[in-house]
């Protein structure tokens, strides 16, 4: 990583809260979450007691920077597939395919909210898959028979 790694406050996301849910609830608090080795993913605590992810792909977030030869081909697994327009066009492509994902809020690309591209999700609550998959692998399985052709 060659950027210095910015530290994400409340004041930087106080802009970003207000953008997506108007005056009527004010942003309590900010924390870090894990898991977003090429952007920064961040968990808003708002006044009600909801809550909301924010992800931000700014240079400074990014783990894996594109190096050595055919990094930037999109089948190496440390190119630079990331960023605001594949995470809109896979958010797009699972909701088609009829997959619950988490409500797209706000995506913005302005800069005039944060200085990086950023997408606001609704944030669900409960265990992750990977938690899921070791306390109940058969609630976390598949749950079409003929999943394996669908995806062929």
């Amino acid at each position: 990583m060659d950027a210095v790694r910015r530290v994400v406050t409340r004041d930087d996301l106080d802009a970003v809260a207000r953008a997506v849910f108007g005056n009527g609830r004010r942003l309590r608090g900010v924390s870090r979450l894990r898991g977003g080795s090429k952007k920064g993913v961040y968990r808003l605590d708002l006044d009600d007691d909801s809550t909301a992810v924010v992800y931000i792909w700014d240079a400074s977030e990014n783990y894996w920077p594109a190096t050595g030869a055919g990094a930037d081909r999109v089948e190496d697994p440390f190119s630079p597939a990331s960023g605001l327009d594949l995470f809109e066009a896979a958010h797009r492509n699972l909701h088609q395919l009829g997959i619950r994902t988490p409500q797209l809020l706000l995506a913005d690309r302005s800069g005039s909210l944060c200085p990086a591209d950023l997408a606001v999700v609704e944030d669900v609550p409960g265990d992750n898959l990977e938690s899921l998959l070791r306390r109940d692998p058969a609630r976390a399985a598949p749950r079409w028979p003929d999943w394996r052709r669908r995806w062929a």
